[in-house]
């Protein structure tokens, strides 16, 4: 028995194509996280100076009391606070001058308390002219960008960024690749006519399906350590793995793993059933597709979560792993016996079948 022959084989007609899709991940994946400081900037939703002022909301008998205090500014003469329903203020609705302490408590009617109300603060100077300085804005609602409130994600923190590229990206860009070339190896032997030849000689049908199953997958793993460390040095280099630890980034994006085993063993399944290329890629893209949008749909509202179980996405819960919480090893054994199973099939019908000669 020629045991790694086929594996041997399959290394050396497809390195190539492997080394330039790797190159293509390293690129885009140490590009995409390059760009976080401007998007961060970009998606801060904080009011200016809203760290110089802090905001008490207390509820009264007939009213509501928001008591603010901020910073103290030197040589200010007084404060004046502008009050408005918008951080744009062109036109406050109210307006109260002559504040000589950093602190003031306006009283807002009961009915209007579940309105947005914005608070900002001006120093009068009086130098050797009047002037006024902007000390900040505060507001009784907490600011939440569309984005985040639409998909549940700070893009303003490294960790928001970093499930960007996971939720939306990171399946679509390896997984159809994945799934291409699982479908290749197996298919161009049935296309090619060198399948009953290469059945002939001492080497199992089941061998024959394992060893191309482990080249795709070995060459996976391989991706996703890169990817890992790439990630790892594209954080250092913007200063944040005070923010997150390289170990997480690295255990995160390994174990994504899974979810990619069960993409091949889906592709060898159809490969073996098809036995023709455009078929089988054209199902497995199919599979992709449907598997990222229900997982986008799922991520959109509370309302449809329930759907996310029935995406292999949601079983690697990247967001959880990027905070530091605890690996859910029930989904990572959900997809390794799902993927088990598919490829178990695989063999059950590619043992079974007649090989065209």
């Amino acid at each position: 028995m020629n045991v790694g022959n086929t594996l041997l084989m399959e290394l050396k007609n497809s390195w190539r194509g492997y080394f330039i899709f790797t190159l293509v991940v390293i690129i885009i994946i140490g590009g995409f996280i390059q760009i976080y400081p401007s998007v961060s900037s970009a998606f801060d939703d904080e009011l200016d100076g809203s760290e110089n002022i802090e905001l008490d909301m207390a509820e009264e008998a007939d009213f509501v009391v928001a008591h603010l205090s901020w910073i103290d500014v030197p040589n200010a003469n007084n404060y004046t606070l502008l009050v408005g329903k918008s951080p744009q203020m062109i036109v406050p609705v109210d307006r109260v001058e002559g504040i000589h302490e950093n602190e003031y408590s306006y009283i807002i009617p009961l009915e209007d308390d579940e309105q947005e109300w914005y608070f900002g603060i001006l120093a009068v100077i009086d130098d050797e002219e009047t002037r006024t300085e902007f000390v900040g804005m505060e507001s009784n609602v907490e600011r939440i960008s569309v984005l985040e409130e639409t998909f549940g994600i700070d893009y303003s923190t490294i960790h928001g960024f970093l499930s960007v590229l996971w939720r939306m990206w990171w399946f679509l860009l390896i997984g159809l690749y994945i799934v291409y070339i699982s479908v290749i190896s197996v298919s161009k032997d049935y296309e090619e006519g060198r399948m009953d030849i290469i059945l002939s000689k001492s080497i199992s049908r089941k061998q024959y399906l394992l060893e191309k199953f482990s080249v795709v997958a070995l060459f996976t793993l391989f991706l996703l350590s890169i990817a890992g460390l790439i990630t790892i040095a594209s954080v250092h280099s913007l200063g944040e793995l005070s923010n997150i630890s390289a170990s997480t980034l690295f255990i995160t994006t390994l174990f994504s793993y899974p979810l990619f085993l069960v993409l091949i063993a889906v592709s060898f399944l159809a490969a073996v059933y098809f036995e023709d290329s455009k078929k089988s890629v054209g199902f497995t893209f199919l599979i992709v597709l449907i598997q990222y949008g229900i997982n986008m749909v799922g991520n959109m509202s509370e309302n449809l979560e329930y759907v996310k179980p029935y995406s292999i996405i949601a079983y690697w819960n990247h967001e959880s792993m990027l905070y530091g919480e605890a690996i859910n090893w029930l989904d990572v054994a959900v997809l390794l016996i799902l993927a088990s199973a598919l490829m178990f099939i695989a063999l059950r019908i590619f043992e079974d079948k007649d090989i065209p000669t």
